[in-house]
């Protein structure tokens, strides 16, 4: 499974070879699902240093304990208690993610998802807050925090 993790992404028709390291989380709330593990594109070190300009993927591997229909992914920046909500292209969990919905019960599924990083971003160091809520029953499938530093 861990060959899974580590082999999917293709941009613009090309395989193109990414380094991933596993970084630390902590769950902040998962009801309908468990976090697996956690990758983010070029990150060899903890916390991830993301540069500004850049888009980063960010690559959940999770298994939800209940059949989910629809999915919405909710990201956030927490800086001194603030959360600080960071745009994503594609908020619809079931669209350009690499999961399919519905979601099997008990099925392990790599959540994958574009985090642009703004040039107009301060350099800071913040915790990205990830949740990804089932919409019919308004509940977490995963929720993590895990701690990121915007340089550049």
């Amino acid at each position: 499974n861990n060959m899974k993790l580590y082999s999917f992404l293709i941009l613009a028709g090309v395989a193109i070879s990414i380094a991933h390291c596993k970084i630390s989380i902590k769950d902040c709330g998962s009801k309908c699902g468990k976090i697996d593990s956690i990758a983010v594109t070029d990150c060899n070190t903890s916390p991830c240093k993301l540069n500004k300009g850049e888009t980063y993927t960010f690559n959940v591997t999770f298994t939800p304990n209940v059949a989910v229909n629809a999915a919405k992914s909710f990201v956030y920046g927490i800086l001194d208690g603030l959360k600080v909500p960071f745009p994503i292209s594609q908020p619809n969990a079931c669209v350009d993610s690499n999961i399919n919905c519905p979601m099997s019960k008990g099925t392990s599924y790599t959540y994958s998802a574009k985090l642009p990083i703004k040039s107009l971003y301060p350099d800071v160091k913040v915790v990205v807050e990830w949740n990804l809520e089932d919409t019919e029953k308004n509940e977490s499938i995963f929720c993590l925090l895990t701690p990121v530093e915007i340089v550049g």
